[in-house]
């Protein structure tokens, strides 16, 4: 019997929810008002204004707001809503998602200065000076890990339960370098994205949440600078896994 060419084919898992996680815009770091320079004020308008006219945000969505406390990020994410339209969705602040927390804040900056205060030079700091893994300067990149995956745990549990009708959850989220690259490091590895300095200012990381047929796992695709790559989010041990060569 021949083949039909309507041959049942198999359906890709069921989208669970989106993350559009952002790194905020360029600051004055003063931490006043929204802190964005005025450079930063438009390009994070302009994002939300490209958000919307590229689809990534659209009607059939259900769109959640979350930011790190720092001005900053709720800062870009006044401005991002603004140019999307978005100013009437609820935001909330997520003390996970705040910046890097400090046991000896001089002792950074000293460091930051023999650095000549180079952005590139900084992000490869986070993972090669000792001080970033010992917690005697700067809180250990680990913890800040940690509470990145306990985020998306917490996260993906919520929207289990408060998932609206037949709207695909999209949640954007607002926080800083020293928490978001590491999701790009255990999916991709910073030395294959080239640059330590990832995402840079305004820049996005994309995820998209799958079902597994097993409750206690997802398969996300992480999309950054134009790649993508399918890994799995253990939510028993809160890590990321590699998909399993077919």
């Amino acid at each position: 019997m021949e083949s039909s060419s309507f041959e049942r084919r198999e359906k890709p898992p069921k989208l669970l929810f989106k993350v559009t996680l952002m790194r905020h815009e360029k600051p004055f770091y003063k931490d006043i008002g929204h802190d964005l320079t005025p450079e930063g004020v438009e390009r994070a308008t302009q994002a939300g204004q490209e958000m919307r006219e590229k689809g990534v945000i659209d009607d059939s969505q259900d769109v959640h707001l979350l930011h790190s406390p720092v001005a900053r990020a709720k800062g870009t994410l006044d401005f991002v809503a603004k140019g999307a339209g978005l100013e009437h969705v609820p935001q909330h602040s997520i003390d996970q998602l705040r910046k890097s927390d400090f046991a000896d804040y001089d002792a950074f900056m000293e460091r930051v200065a023999e650095l000549n205060h180079d952005q590139e030079l900084i992000a490869k700091d986070h993972y090669t000076h000792p001080m970033h893994a010992d917690g005697s300067v700067i809180e250990p990149h680990a913890h800040k890990k940690e509470r990145l995956y306990r985020t998306l745990e917490y996260l993906t549990r919520w929207l289990e339960q408060h998932a609206s009708g037949d709207k695909t959850p999209h949640v954007i989220a607002v926080s800083h370098f020293e928490v978001i690259t590491h999701v790009l490091d255990d999916v991709f590895g910073m030395e294959n994205l080239g640059r330590y300095n990832a995402p840079g200012f305004g820049e996005s990381v994309s995820l998209e949440a799958r079902e597994t047929g097993d409750k206690d796992k997802i398969l996300l695709k992480v999309a950054f600078d134009g790649q993508s790559k399918e890994v799995y989010f253990d939510r028993v041990n809160r890590s990321i896994e590699p998909v399993p060569a077919s």
